[in-house]
């Protein structure tokens, strides 16, 4: 491991509350985001043959500072698709188990396989202005480690490059007085043990308090805590959660777990 990998690893193990190293390596940890304005519109022009296509490696960085889905290498077959109450009929094969509150899942590749074969179209997945249609839970490409996972969930993907200070934005913008911290008293104490500034200043804008996350940066649930609209991911058979965020007020969200399948799937 690269030095900046052992820096990361002992970031996020004081995120979670204990060493990567006593986490379970026998399945797959994974991202899967949540953005109320995009989770439907993909559906909109979506190319059936992404949802089949192969997506392999490691986490990736199209470039940037801000904390933005843009930012990642999509794997699309790996994402998952949430229907709610109102399902085509077609869809109905290919769904998961229903969850307590009506919703179902679908995986990208199974949803690309029926696109191409005719036995669904797009058109059946079209938007019915109640957000009763399939909406994405977008999966970023990473190698299967939580290490991995974790770099994705808190855009590190690039670091040291790429690490933002959204603290000093805020100051800087005159919206918070110099010396005012920002960050969710909770995580406080962890995030001082971070030996990296840049790194530290950049974590501490994925752990704001919940006032000024509504605006800015992300809101950390802390570890084993998942958002509403990743619970159908955290419901599979043999998952774990291992952490989750919110990001403005309800628009976003996103939760690492652990899936018991195999890290070549």
């Amino acid at each position: 491991m690269s030095p900046w990998d052992d820096l990361l690893g002992h970031a996020f193990g004081l995120m979670l509350g204990r060493p990567l190293a006593e986490f379970d390596v026998a399945g797959t940890y994974a991202v899967f985001h949540y953005d109320d304005e995009t989770a439907g519109e993909v559906l909109e022009d979506l190319d059936p043959g992404e949802l089949v296509a192969d997506v392999n490696g490691s986490s990736g960085d199209t470039g940037g500072e801000w904390l933005y889905p843009g930012r990642w290498v999509p794997d699309l077959a790996r994402s998952a698709f949430i229907a709610t109450q109102v399902r085509p009929a077609a869809l109905q094969p290919l769904l998961t188990a229903t969850t307590d509150d009506g919703r179902a899942m679908v995986w990208g590749r199974d949803l690309g396989r029926a696109l191409q074969a005719g036995s669904l179209s797009l058109d059946e997945l079209s938007p019915d202005g109640y957000r009763r249609y399939p909406h994405l839970l977008l999966r970023p490409r990473t190698d299967g480690s939580l290490l991995d996972a974790m770099r994705a969930a808190t855009w590190t993907m690039s670091a040291p490059d790429g690490l933002s200070d959204i603290g000093d934005s805020l100051v800087r913008h005159g919206y918070v007085k110099p010396g005012v911290s920002v960050v969710d008293p909770r995580w406080e104490s962890a995030l001082d043990q971070v030996g990296d500034d840049a790194l530290r200043r950049h974590l501490r804008g994925l752990c704001l308090d919940a006032h000024w996350a509504r605006s800015a940066g992300g809101y950390y649930l802390g570890p084993g805590e998942c958002p509403g609209d990743c619970r159908p991911i955290a419901d599979l058979p043999g998952s774990e959660v291992i952490a989750g965020w919110e990001f403005g007020e309800g628009q976003g969200s996103m939760v690492v777990v652990f899936l018991s399948e195999p890290h070549s799937w």
